[in-house]
C-alpha cells in the first residue's frame, strides 16, 4: 500500500526556509548577559553557563550550500604542522588544514571566553573576539575595575604547576595564548601592575652592562656604550650578549656552568670555556619558536643555584617539565640583561 503523507507532520517548504533564516539570527544579550564583538562582558559567578536554546529546523539544501561555501574558507587558513601525523588520518598528512578547537590559531570573528584573575584572587569571565590583544584587554579591565589609568597595567601568563610566569606583549592575542594551554592545566591570566614593562625603552643602557656586550663594543670602538645600545634599539635589533649561565641537565636537578652567547641566529653555549670559535659553539635554543618565562620557585621545584632563574619554553611543549630549557643567572642584573635581550630578539 502506498504511504499517505500527513501534512501535520511535514511543514511546508516555506516554513522550513523561514526556520533556516531564523536560526541564522542571533538575539542580542539581555540584561546581565555577556557583551559581544571584543567588548568584554562579565558572567554572574555561581549561576553556571547561560541557558542553551533549542535549535531551529534547517533547510537541507541550504545547509549543503553553506558547507560548500565554508570549504574554501577553511582551506585558506594557514597550514599547521601536525606533531603526530601517524595518528591523524589515513593519508598520514603532516599538515592540519583545519585544526580542532583548542589547537592552532583561533578563527577570526568567533567569540571566546577568557578568565582573568586579580591579585586578590577574584576572577572575571570576559567574552572577547579572536583578535583582542593584551593591551586592549588591559584597557577594558581598567575601565571595569575603575582602576587608575596608567601604562603599568599588564596581563601576566601564569603556569602555577611549573612556577613560570611572563608578561604578555601589548600586541599578543590573548585567545591565541590561551589556546596553547593544555586542557585542565593550572594556567591562568593575572591582571596586575608591572612597572618594569617599558623599562627597556627608558633606561636601556643600564640593562646591558658593558661586560655583557663587550664584543659589540670592540667592533664599534668609536661609539660610547650608551650610544651603541641606543643604535641597536633604533634599528629594532638586538646586541650580541654573552656571559656565564647555569644550565639544568634534562631530567635531573644537576646544574652546570656554561658560557652563553646570543647571536642573530640564536642562542649558543661554548663547550670549551669562553671560546667563541664556531667549532666550540653548541646551538641551544630557537627563540623565535619559544616564550621566555621567569621562574618564581626555582629552588623548590628545580633546585636552582640562585633565585634568578628563567626558562625557555618552546611552543611545542604544552605541559610538563620535559622539554623546558631551565637557566639560572648569578644575579638580578645579569638576568635582566638576558631577558631584555631575548625580548628584543623576538619582537624588536
Amino acid at each position: 500500500p502506498r504511504a499517505v503523507r500527513d501534512p501535520s507532520l511535514f511543514p511546508p517548504d516555506n516554513a522550513m526556509d523561514g526556520g533556516a533564516q531564523q536560526s541564522s539570527l542571533r538575539e542580542p544579550p539581555g540584561p546581565g548577559g555577556t557583551e559581544q564583538e571584543g567588548v568584554p562582558g562579565e558572567w554572574d559567578g555561581g549561576e553556571g553557563p547561560p541557558e542553551v536554546k533549542r535549535s531551529q529546523p534547517l533547510f537541507i539544501h541550504g545547509s549543503s550550500r553553506q558547507l560548500a561555501e565554508e570549504e574554501p574558507r577553511a582551506s585558506s587558513l594557514p597550514s599547521i604542522p601536525n606533531p603526530f601525523p601517524e595518528l591523524c588520518s589515513p593519508s598520514n598528512s603532516p599538515i592540519l588544514s583545519s585544526p580542532p578547537l583548542g589547537q592552532g590559531p583561533p578563527r577570526e570573528g568567533a567569540s571566546h571566553v577568557v578568565k582573568v584573575f586579580g591579585e586578590d584572587g577574584a576572577c572575571r569571565s570576559l567574552e572577547v573576539s579572536a583578535g583582542t590583544t593584551a593591551r586592549q584587554l588591559c584597557e577594558t579591565l581598567v575601565r571595569r575595575t575603575r582602576a587608575l589609568q596608567d601604562h603599568s597595567w599588564a596581563l601576566v601568563e601564569l603556569h602555577q604547576h611549573l612556577a613560570l610566569e611572563r608578561c604578555l606583549e601589548d600586541h599578543e592575542s590573548v585567545v591565541e595564548v590561551q589556546s596553547s594551554w593544555p586542557p585542565g592545566a593550572d594556567s591562568r591570566f593575572v591582571f596586575r601592575k608591572n612597572f618594569a614593562k617599558y623599562e627597556l625603552f627608558k633606561s636601556n643602557a643600564s640593562l646591558f652592562p658593558e661586560v655583557m656586550v663587550s664584543s659589540c663594543l670592540e667592533a664599534n670602538k668609536s661609539m660610547a656604550h650608551s650610544e651603541l645600545i641606543q643604535n641597536f634599539l633604533n634599528s629594532g635589533s638586538c646586541p650580541e650578549v654573552q656571559g656565564f649561565l647555569q644550565l639544568r641537565e634534562a631530567g635531573r636537578k644537576v646544574w652546570k656552568r656554561f658560557y652563553f652567547s646570543l647571536r642573530r641566529s640564536g642562542l649558543y653555549y661554548s663547550t670549551k670555556g669562553t671560546s667563541k670559535d664556531p667549532r666550540h659553539l653548541q646551538y641551544f635554543a630557537d627563540l623565535t619558536e619559544s616564550n621566555i618565562y621567569y621562574v618564581t620557585q626555582g629552588k623548590k621545584l628545580y633546585g636552582t643555584p640562585t633565585e634568578f632563574g628563567f626558562c625557555i619554553k618552546p611552543y611545542k611543549v604544552r605541559s610538563g617539565v620535559k622539554g623546558l630549557k631551565l637557566l639560572c643567572s648569578e644575579d638580578e642584573q645579569s638576568r635582566s640583561c638576558w631577558m631584555a635581550a631575548f625580548r628584543l630578539f623576538k619582537v624588536g
